[in-house]
């Protein structure tokens, strides 16, 4: 089970950057980690710099992808984001891609949520 939500989450992100990448942004990283945690994305939107929470499911019946960002979850990428702007001035934000998967991996939902706070 690991593997395939692994499996899932490589392919949420992949389709999460292409579709920011579609709108105009610059994807700069992807999985920025450190031991305090990740960003799945961190991109450009000309001088704004987003981190960027992917979360997918595989259908909804057990809550929706949104239902999976939690305060706790929002607090440690905010905690990331500062660590990665240490010595940048940029103006930032925390955005989020929600997307839903049909059993066989076709998008059901993708939905983009920016600046999203808790």
């Amino acid at each position: 089970m690991k593997a395939h939500n692994r499996q899932t989450g490589i392919l949420a992100e992949n389709l999460a950057a292409e579709e920011l990448a579609k709108k105009g942004y610059s994807i700069l990283e992807r999985n920025f980690s450190n031991r305090y945690g990740e960003i799945d994305i961190i991109a450009k939107d000309k001088e704004m710099l987003i981190f960027v929470e992917v979360k997918a499911k595989r259908g909804i019946e057990f809550g929706t992808p949104e239902e999976m960002i939690t305060a706790y979850k929002l607090k440690r990428v905010q905690n990331m984001a500062t660590i990665y702007m240490k010595g940048k001035n940029l103006p930032c934000r925390i955005d989020v891609v929600a997307i839903v998967f049909s059993p066989d991996n076709k998008i059901l939902s993708l939905t983009h949520y920016k600046n999203v706070y808790f």
